[in-house]
């Protein structure tokens, strides 16, 4: 999806349901409309050339009007099952179903939701039954069959199918030449309020042995010629004894060139691994830190700061080997007062990361807080892009919530010492800068 102009990552959900589907036999063709840089028409044009049997579409929040329009196009213009699939219709399918533009909705995780489906309709049977949908009937009235269970078995998976997608087309701000991203492990254990990633997957972790992560890696760097990797797990490093393993399994293959990040938690790391990891060719880690004070972390953030030493600690063993580090940071949960939001600005601070990202708090479909909140306020999905506040609490209005994020930008950047460090790489600068006035410009 397309975050941002310096951010396409591949439609990998979609690579992985492909990949399964081409195991049970099913001819696959991915259409990624952002990495061909098609408009609405030129992607239904493609789509519709293939005359397909089921076409199936990842969406977003933001993106799920234009989702939405484009599987009415694809309804009225063949005579495909069309099918969706995202966190964000899980949630609420009955809404997605109600201007009839739809068949189904595929909840949760999809490889073998999608595959059922796809035999399903090549075999001409019903879908009744069929775990892990809701669908339409003829006179739309709305079903949801039972849930499918998670799968146990990550390995049983088959690798992403990269061939059918351009991977040269996918990039990433900083780094030089493509990137591709990997989902070693599902699920998190740590349930934050706000976090999207548990949706689908579950509080559960569950991850690939390290053989079936080394297959992956071989797959894209010997078939694909890809470099540069985004582990896109929601804590990648969980199980310290497995990402040792996928470092020792890059280092013996003498892949040098191989350049790789992740998302994790502060307390899941150590200055061994983080050494061994950067010896295997990590060069970022990108790190929750969310809230600085201690309530918000209990009630919200899985608690992952329990420890500010020990997190100190982490971002100075990352520097000292050349990892660098963002800190996605949050202003804006129910009960924050601005002395909270300004604990949080003094802990980035005095982490000093190499980025910072502030958002504004956003309630997903799904989550605890949208749960929490659902009841008094009413939400725009379009809007949840995490850039500016959708309302405030009964300590900030969401006037006040944007207005510390400006003044946490600027604090942290405009730190006598951080000036000097910035004003080093003039081109890096001038990106950083560009992007804040962008970010603004969108919340206005």
């Amino acid at each position: 999806m397309a975050v941002s102009p310096e951010l396409l990552y591949p439609p990998i959900e979609l690579a992985h349901v492909a990949s399964f589907l081409e195991e049970y036999g099913h001819e696959v063709t991915i259409h990624d409309a952002d990495a061909a840089g098609l408009d609405a028409d030129g992607i239904l044009t493609r789509i519709l050339a293939d005359e397909p049997e089921l076409v199936c579409l990842d969406s977003s929040s933001t993106s799920l009007d234009q989702d939405l329009a484009l599987a009415g196009c694809v309804k009225q213009g063949s005579q495909a099952l069309v099918a969706m699939l995202g966190s964000q219709v899980t949630f609420c399918p009955d809404e997605v179903f109600a201007e009839g533009r739809i068949d189904v909705v595929v909840r949760g995780e999809p490889e073998a939701t999608v595959s059922a489906l796809a035999n399903r309709i090549t075999e001409g049977k019903p879908l009744g039954g069929l775990e892990g949908i809701s669908r339409v009937e003829t006179d739309g009235t709305v079903v949801h069959e039972p849930e499918r269970a998670k799968i146990r078995d990550l390995d049983a998976l088959p690798i992403p199918a990269r061939h059918l997608l351009d991977n040269q087309a996918y990039h990433f701000p900083g780094i030089q030449g493509t990137v591709t991203t990997v989902k070693s492990s599902r699920g998190c254990p740590l349930d934050c309020s706000f976090c999207g990633y548990t949706l689908a997957q579950g509080l559960r972790f569950r991850f690939r042995s390290p053989e079936h992560v080394l297959r992956e890696l071989d797959d894209l760097y010997v078939n694909h010629g890809l470099r540069h990797v985004v582990f896109r797990d929601p804590i990648f490093t969980t199980r310290k004894d497995r990402v040792l393993a996928i470092c020792d399994g890059i280092v013996e293959r003498g892949w040098k060139d191989l350049i790789w990040q992740c998302e994790t938690a502060v307390k899941t790391l150590d200055e061994n691994l983080l050494k061994r990891m950067a010896d295997a060719g990590c060069r970022h880690i990108s790190l929750g830190i969310e809230s600085g004070n201690a309530e918000i972390q209990r009630k919200h953030c899985g608690n992952k700061l329990s420890d500010l030493e020990q997190a100190a600690e982490v971002f100075r063993v990352c520097r000292e080997v050349g990892i660098e580090t963002r800190a996605f940071c949050m202003i804006g949960f129910p009960e924050e007062t601005p002395a909270m939001a300004d604990e949080t600005i003094a802990l980035v601070n005095r982490l000093d990361p190499d980025q910072v990202q502030f958002c504004a708090v956003t309630a997903y479909p799904g989550t605890p807080l949208y749960k929490m909140l659902r009841g008094t306020r009413e939400f725009d999905f379009a809007t949840m892009t995490g850039y500016g506040a959708l309302e405030g609490n009964e300590h900030m209005s969401a006037e006040d919530i944007e207005q510390k994020i400006r003044e946490a930008y600027r604090s942290f950047y405009g730190r006598p010492k951080r000036l000097l460090r910035e004003f080093a790489n003039p081109g890096r600068l001038v990106g950083r800068v560009l992007r804040y006035f962008t970010l603004f410009r969108r919340r206005a």
